[in-house]
């Protein structure tokens, strides 16, 4: 059995930056959780206003829940406490709403892959 992971504060966890070809800027990330048996990787990420993306796919299921900001989701804005689900292989579009940066948690059924779309 493995020991629970647990994040008090998930606004205060330690983030680093990296850079991924669907986005027009850096943004921050950090890995919370990995699976070894399934590869699937849990993250919180916060989006900087401003940061554009492009739409895209992954090969496995991808699920987000908004902490903070604004985030919009295939066209739909949302906020605090809001959830999406990207069934694997889904064209999928997200990045902050205008005028804000976004912080949430992301949860990839396997290990994490990007593709333009």
């Amino acid at each position: 059995m493995t020991d629970a992971v647990i994040v008090p504060a998930l606004d205060q966890v330690p983030l680093r930056t990296t850079e991924q070809p669907i986005y027009d800027q850096p943004f921050e990330l950090q890995l919370l959780y990995q699976d070894t048996a399934t590869g699937a990787e849990h993250y919180v990420i916060r989006y900087p206003a401003g940061l554009t993306g492009t739409r895209h796919t992954h090969s496995v299921a991808h699920t987000i829940v908004v902490i903070e900001g604004r985030l919009m989701a295939n066209g739909e804005e949302i906020g605090p406490g809001s959830y999406v689900h990207f069934p694997a292989n889904t064209v999928m579009h997200h990045e902050p709403a205008a005028g804000t940066h976004c912080l949430f948690v992301t949860i990839f059924d396997g290990p994490f892959d990007v593709r333009p779309a």
